[in-house]
């Protein structure tokens, strides 16, 4: 896992005004908010959904234009529908996990468009290239807003995945589905590849043990000793 600490752990809840909802893909919004807290990059926040869900959702921090804060959501049930189209304020506890520090600044970011808040957060941040890879074109609402390096289909996630791999970064950060992390951590040997975690938790910060994943250093759990894991302690490279 990249340097982190989860020494003197501090937490909030925080209740966000919605400034802006942005079309992503056609089941993926960006959604930007008036009010801030401190954050790290890498780290998480849990939102609740009022009565839409049984639990908090988690979502991975952001910020746009380096000011104001963001997640960005993939409609997949009531919960982040809700997320998305209410009017009222969200309540989010906030920042959960541990931060990201690279070793250094030579490497570059990759995410899903369920993830693109924290692409945007990272690339500005440590002033690296962002990519997003993407099953289906992103909307003219997005790409006006950001320049965005986009390869859409399978195909295209593959070849930017060797492109990278031949490139002059030493690491590559990529946050999306299991798959597309399995694929980066298989298809770039040459790499160190860090993933974020998006696993199913209910709670954020260590409590319900919801977030286990097996690793090649036994189990650790996403909130707590993530989100941010070495790929290769998670996919065994042979």
């Amino acid at each position: 896992m990249a340097n982190s600490s989860t020494k003197d752990v501090k937490y909030n809840v925080y209740l966000l005004t919605k400034k802006s909802v942005t079309k992503i893909t056609e089941e993926t919004y960006l959604l930007t908010f008036y009010e801030t807290f401190d954050f790290a990059p890498g780290q998480f926040c849990m939102v609740n959904v009022d009565g839409a869900g049984l639990t908090r959702k988690p979502f991975t921090l952001g910020k746009v234009a380096d000011k104001h804060i963001a997640i960005s959501v993939k409609i997949a049930g009531k919960g982040s529908e809700y997320i998305v189209k209410t009017d009222e304020r969200l309540n989010v506890l906030a920042p959960l996990g541990n931060a990201f520090v690279p070793e250094n600044r030579n490497g570059a970011v990759v995410v899903a468009p369920s993830c693109l808040a924290e692409g945007l957060h990272l690339s500005e941040h440590f002033k690296i290239p962002l990519f997003v890879a993407s099953k289906s074109a992103l909307s003219r609402e997005i790409t006006s807003q950001f320049e965005l390096n986009t390869v859409v289909g399978n195909d295209g996630y593959l070849r930017l995945l060797e492109e990278l791999n031949n490139s002059r970064f030493d690491w590559i950060f990529v946050s999306g589905s299991k798959i597309m992390e399995e694929l980066a951590v298989r298809n770039m040997p040459n790499k160190l590849v860090y993933v974020s975690l998006n696993e199913y938790m209910a709670c954020g910060i260590g409590a319900c043990k919801g977030c286990a994943v097996e690793t090649v250093n036994g189990i650790k759990h996403v909130c707590t000793d993530g989100p941010v894991f070495r790929g290769d302690e998670i996919w065994a490279r042979h």
